[in-house]
């Protein structure tokens, strides 16, 4: 005879790993500084991209006005506004790139500890038919 509960535990079970069970895994498979220094790393490229085709896009916009007053504009204090504007750009970028890795870590280590303690009662379920 099928045991009803122990069948909506593994529907349980595979719903979850169908639905949040990739995310899960590889929050599992790092430490949480490990996890958040990897999003890190890889926010500092993408920010790093993102900010030099901003840039690319406000230069192809104002060309006219950059070639017009070329020489008569202050090459080092252009550079040192765009060096400023970047930095900040870059910590606003990694502060939320930071903010969403921790969030992701804390939701994927709650749904492992679910995960995990279904799959414990499943495991006791079926114990108990054996016994």
């Amino acid at each position: 005879m099928i045991d009803q509960e122990r069948v909506q535990e593994m529907t349980r079970l595979a719903a979850y790993e169908k639905r949040e069970g990739k995310t899960c895994r590889q929050v599992t498979h790092y430490y949480r500084s490990d996890f958040v220094s990897r999003h890190l790393l890889k926010g500092f490229f993408c920010g790093t991209i993102a900010f030099g085709m901003l840039l690319l896009l406000w230069g192809v916009y104002h060309i006219e006005t950059l070639i017009a007053n070329l020489d008569t504009m202050d090459l080092l204090q252009l550079g040192n506004s765009i060096l400023v504007k970047y930095l900040f750009f870059l910590a606003v970028y990694l502060l939320i790139v930071d903010i969403y890795a921790n969030v992701t870590y804390a939701v994927g280590k709650r749904g492992t500890k679910y995960y995990y303690r279904h799959l414990k009662r499943l495991e006791r379920l079926y114990s108990e038919q054996d016994s």
